[in-house]
């Protein structure tokens, strides 16, 4: 490098370091929000009014279409009503039906179950049923050739899960037979469905 003809005058530039004070960064994002900021903010409000514009626009074409779906199935809808009527009628007999059969009691089976447990020697005159909430009460008038076929009828009866609470009301002997009368409850939910 030649040497400069005036050596008083000697400029040291250091191009690394600012000459002047370094800006503060709040100082810098004022101004860089005052000047680029403004067109983000401008476009950011452009694409709210946008959207809030397209909202009624879409809103007023939902409501046209569900007017035009309601006027095009009014008269589909007022055809198929008889259909509905009697699918709604036939729907509460089923219901109806489906309840009844639920709380109705299965007196064949419970007759089914004295008859499985009477012995040959016990002979039925009556029998007799009445129906409570969970139980059914059954009062049985009966003829027996011997005191063997009476125990084992009571027996049979005890032992099997339905019957509870069984109790011999009136006993009676004449001439070599034996006439009793016999209570017992038969439960709704015992051992077997009824």
């Amino acid at each position: 490098m030649p040497k400069p003809n005036n050596p008083k005058i000697t400029l040291r530039l250091d191009l690394l370091r600012p000459q002047t004070s370094p800006e503060k960064i709040l100082t810098r994002l004022i101004r860089w929000l005052l000047s680029s900021g403004r067109f983000i903010l401008i476009f950011v409000e452009a694409v709210v009014l946008i959207a809030f514009i397209t909202r009624f626009k879409l809103d007023a074409d939902l409501q046209t279409d569900k007017e035009k779906i309601v006027l095009e199935q009014a008269p589909f809808i007022e055809s198929q009503k008889s259909f509905e009527i009697l699918i709604r009628e036939t729907q509460l007999k089923l219901s109806t039906i489906g309840s009844l059969k639920s709380d109705r009691t299965d007196y064949p089976q419970i007759l089914k179950k004295i008859a499985d447990q009477t012995p040959a020697g016990v002979k039925l005159t009556t029998v007799n049923f009445e129906k409570s909430l969970d139980k059914i009460s059954i009062r049985i008038s009966a003829i027996a050739q011997n005191n063997s076929d009476l125990s084992s009828f009571i027996a049979g009866l005890k032992q099997d899960p339905i019957f509870s609470d069984i109790n011999i009301g009136n006993i009676t002997f004449s001439t070599g037979i034996l006439n009793f009368t016999l209570e017992a409850q038969a439960n709704k939910s015992g051992g077997t469905k009824l």
